[in-house]
């Protein structure tokens, strides 16, 4: 299962990036705003992925080869997620740089960022609440 989680999170966020980054944009939803929830779903989502990423290369540094997911979201780590949170952050920071500074067809929004933060923290809190539950 380690091996595994190993490969998830860094797949998830390169495609995002590549995503985020290309310039052929397809319209899905009309509604005004509507891809501000697909921004925090997505880092939501990344947010998860590295923090499964980060413990399961916690727990298998620190002897335990073979281990369940279940294991990660019952031990709760603040630092793991922090680590988790700054990452997908600083990520989706550089992924508004690229769009206004490399990609042709795409601009930098303020509101993108802030949609992208605003899915890393209910990642940390379902992660948080979820640890704390058992």
């Amino acid at each position: 299962m380690a091996r595994l989680l190993y490969w998830f999170a860094p797949i998830y966020s390169t495609a995002i990036i590549l995503l985020s980054l290309s310039d052929n944009q397809v319209k899905i939803v009309t509604v005004s705003n509507a891809d501000k929830i697909y921004h925090a779903g997505a880092y939501a989502l990344m947010t998860i992925l590295w923090y499964l990423f980060f413990y399961s290369r916690y727990l298998t540094n620190s002897g335990m080869g073979t281990f369940k997911v279940g294991v990660i979201f019952r031990s709760w780590s603040k630092v793991i997620a922090i680590a988790a949170a700054v990452l997908c952050f600083v990520i989706g920071v550089l992924v508004e740089l690229g769009q206004e500074y490399i990609s042709v067809n795409r601009t930098m929004d303020i509101y993108d960022a802030l949609a992208n933060t605003t899915g890393i923290i209910i990642a940390v809190f379902t992660l948080y609440l979820i640890g704390k539950k058992n």
